[in-house]
């Protein structure tokens, strides 16, 4: 077991108190959205020697040669996939993710380009894929994936009036036209906009509130309009969300634990001041209903000192595994393995620390946890 120091993301968005609050230190009054956990050049992390705790690590500068930490890639390789703590206060941009191709040509493409992979006009930062799964640590809410169109058309008629001709371009068009409409910058979609949020502001619907703060955030941001089409959830603890390649998504408040791919490839169409390319985007995006983007666990093994539940992600090069701990019980790593202690705490690993397992290796820790066991996927 080696203890792993994670990197601080300080993006805007970000929640100035839930991660600070987890990790037992003081808020330093910046946002902090995120703490990475793996290999990614991004925000690459380093293990800690034994003895030191997550503290100790946060402590250390990046260029630090004392002889304390070594980058984990010296120890475990290129980790395919990122173990994330995400916290957010404010709702993150619509986006989707490509799939292994989208994201091998748009690097290339890229890089013929000659866009620094640190510009902020950058897309493809990596060449690989970015499925990714959510796994609330608190109440979390999302925009995820599209509904049926027909639920969209119901849901937008029984808002009011106003909504009628947003509802029979969806009903008469279908999804993938309708977004193209919808970024086509002409004045009937200026009409239209204004329209849908008069009438959302008119509304106690949960989702026709959302339209209205972002609307205040961005106003006349079409990507406003989009987020009627998707579904609306609300994650409680230890409950997830799977995004596959091409999911059309936004984060809009809460904390949770993420694991994705090993990338940093973000394609955006709004309700940010970040690059956005609705045209990617819509390159990208896979249009297909979701029914419902909530996902159980599957429980493994249940004994009197913990449970077991994994987390199905098809296709992706990770799997979520989510152990709760009441008394000592045995990990035992099936593959390279991060653990994340979420809740609780336990001997040897304390709530918000992270450690790397090599395969076979075993630990046995005593406490009441759930601990998030980020497992790389066998071929």
């Amino acid at each position: 077991m080696q203890l792993v120091r994670g990197v601080v993301q300080h993006y805007p968005w970000g929640d100035r108190a839930a991660i600070p609050r987890m990790l037992g230190v003081d808020p330093d009054g910046r946002p902090w959205a995120e703490m990475w956990f793996g290999t990614h050049i991004g925000g690459p992390s380093r293990v800690v020697t034994m003895g030191d705790h997550l503290l100790d690590g946060l402590r250390m500068q990046p260029d630090d040669t004392n002889g304390k930490s070594v980058l984990l890639a010296a120890l475990a390789g290129e980790l395919p996939f990122l173990l994330k703590i995400l916290a957010a206060a404010q709702p993150l941009s619509l986006q989707t993710h490509p799939n292994e191709h989208q994201a091998r040509t748009g690097f290339a493409r890229e890089n013929r380009s000659q866009i620094p992979v640190r510009s902020a006009n950058r897309i493809y930062r990596d060449p690989f894929s970015k499925p990714e799964l959510l796994c609330a640590l608190s109440s979390f809410e999302a925009f995820c994936g599209f509904r049926r169109p027909t639920q969209t058309v119901e849901h937008l008629n029984d808002l009011g009036h106003g909504t009628s001709t947003y509802a029979r371009i969806i009903a008469d068009e279908g999804l993938a036209y309708t977004l193209q409409y919808l970024f086509g910058g002409s004045d009937e979609v200026t009409t239209l906009y204004d329209n849908v949020v008069r009438t959302c502001a008119e509304s106690d619907d949960l989702h026709a509130r959302w339209v209205v703060e972002l609307d205040a955030q961005y106003p006349r941001d079409p990507a406003v309009l989009v987020t009627l089409l998707l579904n609306f959830v609300t994650l409680e603890p230890g409950q997830a969300m799977y995004l596959e390649p091409g999911n059309l998504h936004a984060y809009l408040r809460g904390a949770g634990v993420e694991v994705m791919g090993a990338s940093d490839n973000v394609v955006r169409c709004g309700l940010t001041n970040k690059h956005v390319d609705a045209g990617e985007l819509l390159a990208t995006v896979i249009t297909s209903p979701q029914d419902d983007p909530v996902i159980g666990a599957t429980l493994v093994t249940s004994t009197s000192t913990g449970k077991l539940w994994r987390f199905e992600t098809p296709g992706a090069p990770f799997t979520l595994w989510m152990h709760q701990i009441r008394g000592a019980e045995t990990l035992v790593a099936p593959t390279r393995e991060l653990a994340l202690c979420g809740v609780g705490s336990t001997d040897l690993l304390r709530r918000g620390e992270v450690c790397y397992l090599s395969p076979g290796e075993e630990i046995t820790l005593d406490g009441r946890a759930t601990i998030f066991r980020v497992t790389e996927a066998r071929g």
